[in-house]
């Protein structure tokens, strides 16, 4: 396992997150009520967690969301030249969506849990590439892993793998390791 990230998005930032997470070492950041004076306006709208992925090495992590709302998830492999990473990134990764009580709440076009691709042409793929090609000008690539999908309030897992042929999809990653970010962003 490389890392664990858990964040409550719509809760007030903490503080401490952006030098918490080890990259080899899996870390997790709780807040203690009270723990820092935030304003109630002021809240998390998108949460990142970076990872080395391989065949044998896969990602896990978790956020909550305190109230339903449309959350884009984009996984970062291909694209993450767009952000100063132009090697060593992680070709197809192949992503999983967990609710609370762990079952899958994603499948593809073929029936397997999980989603690999981040296409315009696709319905629930489609709001992420647009957000991120225009309003934040970081595009994204065919060879990303996105999904726009509601979510009711509560906790939510994820993984990250890299894309096996006839097991996660008909894709292959090459090489099957990489960096990869995964990020959530509530909707605008």
């Amino acid at each position: 396992m490389k890392s664990i990230l858990a964040v409550l998005l719509g809760a007030a930032a903490v503080p401490a997150l952006a030098g918490s997470l080890s990259e080899n070492a899996a870390s997790t950041v709780a807040a203690q009520p009270g723990m820092y004076a935030t304003p109630k306006a002021v809240s998390t709208q998108t949460l990142g967690s970076r990872a080395t992925v391989t065949s044998t090495d896969t990602a896990f992590g978790g956020f909550e969301i305190r109230s339903s709302a449309t959350v884009y998830v984009l996984v970062r492999g291909n694209s993450l030249g767009t952000l100063g990473v132009t090697q060593d990134y992680l070709d197809l990764p192949r992503a999983r969506l967990y609710n609370g009580s762990g079952q899958d709440i994603i499948t593809d076009g073929l029936g397997r849990a999980g989603f690999n691709s981040c296409l315009a042409a696709v319905p629930l793929q489609q709001p992420v590439v647009n957000y991120y090609a225009n309003v934040r000008h970081q595009a994204v690539a065919d060879g990303d892993a996105c999904v726009a999908v509601n979510l009711t309030a509560g906790v939510y897992t994820f993984s990250v793998t890299p894309s096996i042929p006839g097991v996660t999809s008909g894709l292959t990653s090459v090489p099957d390791f990489g960096q990869m970010l995964f990020e959530v962003t509530l909707a605008p």
